[in-house]
């Protein structure tokens, strides 16, 4: 079963000075999971990683999604309808779309498994699997 990333394991990974950084290295050494990021996921990690650590940085996840290591998503016009219901339902929170549409592409491929250090954006959105996400790592 494959593993949808957030934007916040991605830029720990990526990062030495983040608190999670060795957790991170050390999740994505032993994952063996085909792994996935939704566009714009990937849109959000390059804006972070080019402010915070420059464009190098932004560019090896790239290059990790050319070379097949990370499977990039396309959101779909149906994953955008069910992020805006999500985002309607969960309004008191004030989710933000990329997380949003981060559920509603995990929902669409059937997906249980995301990998965030950012958890409770992504909890207060109810998927219509039967339980709610396993939040790695």
């Amino acid at each position: 079963m494959a593993v949808l990333l957030d934007t916040s394991l991605i830029v720990a990974a990526a990062d030495t000075a983040d608190l999670n950084h060795q957790t991170a290295a050390a999740w994505f050494a032993r994952v063996e999971e085909p792994l996935l990021v939704g566009a714009l996921t990937l849109a959000e990690v390059d804006h972070v990683l080019q402010r915070e650590l420059g464009r190098a940085a932004s560019a090896a996840v790239l290059e990790a999604v050319v070379r097949g290591a990370i499977r990039l998503i396309a959101p779909t016009e149906a994953d955008l309808g069910r992020a805006s219901e999500l985002m309607a339902e969960a309004a008191e929170h004030r989710p933000r779309l990329a997380e949003a549409v981060l559920v509603a592409t995990a929902e669409r491929l059937g997906v249980r498994r995301i990998a965030t250090f950012d958890r409770r954006p992504i909890a207060v959105l109810r998927p219509r699997h039967l339980r709610p996400f396993d939040l790695e790592p």
